[in-house]
């Protein structure tokens, strides 16, 4: 029997239209949540972001305030990269002693990715990780490419492992292609740990940010990569405003154009179609606010400023 699992990226990818409008976001639009910055085209409040698909928001959780994309976390975003890192769940099988069978662990979520959301899963920064002595998973986009991909992992006994090491003796990583804003996974019970529980009870799968990923040979022995962040961890996602490649959105400059600083430059997505904004060399700041690029030198003597300033309060008390 297979166990389909089906992870969609429910942060605002349920069916959200993102045909930016011209409009700048108040002032009184709150960009901080909690310890994450919050610059446009996103937001957290009413009327304060791009676009529908750019709405986040932000969630008191243990005391703490932290900003969400539907169900995920967000760590982090970029504006110059287009990037977004959230919090992805992990799904995993482990042997249970007591009834002698395999049980599914993790999470479900449901199949929700839509083409016209800001979102893509990072091909070059995301791999599917697979961790497990009798580990066979299926990552596929199921409603986008077509794209198939397995992910396998196997070992003879836990003296095989070496910690740093992913090239498929307890752990493996998958590239996937572009273009996909959704994905699910398949496990089988044919690659199982129920002969192997001893020192291998549970096999993983994710697609996750490589770059934060370092294999340690007890993430095979114990729960221990689970466990981190209550079985989540980063992934990132490419955004851009979908509608249109920068040759023709640049034609609209006073209707829905994106870029509104007259220091900005417009940037072709490289993963979908779409685009996003850069300032111009030499300037800093958020280009999709009229006069939110400014000279890198206003920048620093802005800073600069600051810096006296509050040398001075101190100097006085």
């Amino acid at each position: 029997m297979q166990v389909f699992l089906q992870l969609g990226l429910s942060f605002a990818l349920l069916a959200a239209q993102c045909t930016p409008g011209a409009a700048v976001p108040s002032s009184q639009c709150r960009r901080q949540c909690g310890t994450v910055e919050i610059p446009y085209p996103f937001g957290i409040d009413p009327n304060c972001s791009l676009s529908e698909g750019f709405d986040l928001s932000c969630k008191v959780q243990d005391g703490i305030s932290k900003p969400f994309n539907g169900d995920f976390e967000v760590l982090s975003m970029s504006l110059t990269q287009g990037t977004m890192r959230v919090l992805n769940y992990i799904v995993a099988n482990c042997y249970n002693t007591s009834t002698r069978s395999m049980e599914f662990m993790g999470r479900y979520t449901g199949f929700v990715g839509q083409p016209s959301s800001p979102y893509r899963l990072s091909d070059v920064q995301n791999r599917f990780t697979v961790i497990g002595c009798n580990a066979l998973y299926l990552i596929a986009d199921k409603n986008g490419t077509g794209y198939q991909g397995l992910g396998f992992s196997t070992c003879r006994n836990f003296s095989d492992l070496v910690d740093g090491s992913c090239s498929g003796i307890g752990c493996s990583q998958t590239m996937i292609p572009k273009m996909m804003y959704n994905y699910g996974t398949d496990s089988s019970d044919l690659f199982n740990t129920s002969q192997i529980w001893e020192f291998n009870r549970c096999s993983y799968a994710v697609l996750m940010e490589a770059a934060t990923f370092n294999f340690s040979t007890t993430y095979v022995s114990t729960t221990k990569f689970n466990d981190t962040n209550d079985g989540r961890v980063s992934m990132v996602l490419d955004w851009a405003i979908r509608d249109q490649k920068c040759d023709v959105a640049a034609k609209n400059k006073t209707g829905t154009y994106a870029c509104l600083s007259s220091n900005s430059v417009c940037i072709d997505s490289v993963n979908d179609n779409g685009y996003m904004c850069n300032c111009s060399l030499g300037y800093k700041g958020n280009p999709y606010l009229p006069d939110g690029c400014q000279e890198t030198t206003r920048v620093l003597q802005a800073a600069f400023a600051t810096i006296r300033l509050e040398a001075t309060d101190v100097l006085v008390e």
